[in-house]
């Protein structure tokens, strides 16, 4: 660059940022607020969702069904002829088993009930069958309004025509 005159050049005024710095904060800052806020929702998402989990978990053998229990057991050892469901109903009544084990024992134990076909143990199975149901987990919070329920309503057929034959 060839200078015509004696004047020295002009230079702007430089400014220490660069010219889209506001543009960048402007697109930079709402997005890390958006991922704090994805984060959080996740991690409230998560901790209430394993908190409904183990308190919808099974909530294993009242004392009353755990009497219950020992009673089938000693019965169905005593007829002798299905030692695999005295071995469940063993392992379903150990302490320190949780309650979705226990309930997982105690369907094993109907299951080898029923393969043994045993008339002598069909009270057996039945009475199983009631200390399964008392072990249900029941729900947390009970809805104010019942869920709506589909129904579906077929339309009528239309009328058939009949055709008439001259003669």
């Amino acid at each position: 660059m060839t200078l015509t005159s004696v004047e020295e050049p002009e230079f702007e005024e430089a400014s220490p940022r660069s010219p889209g710095l506001g543009w960048r904060i402007g697109i930079i800052a709402p997005g890390v607020i958006l991922a704090i806020v994805a984060c959080g929702t996740i991690i409230v998402a998560f901790g209430q969702s394993t908190w409904a989990i183990s308190n919808m978990g099974d909530p294993g053998l009242s004392p009353e069904s755990r009497s219950r229990l020992e009673a089938l057991r000693d019965e169905v050892d005593a007829i002798g002829t299905a030692p695999e469901a005295v071995g469940w109903m063993n392992d379903a009544l150990d302490p320190n088993a949780d309650g979705t084990s226990v309930l997982a024992y105690l369907r094993a134990a109907q299951k080898a009930l029923e393969v043994a076909d045993d008339p002598k143990l069909a009270g057996a199975v039945k009475e199983l069958q009631e200390i399964i149901q008392t072990m249900r987990p029941t729900r947390i919070r009970k809805t104010a309004t019942p869920l709506p329920v589909p129904t579906l309503e077929w339309p009528s057929p239309p009328p058939v025509p009949t055709l008439e034959w001259p003669e």
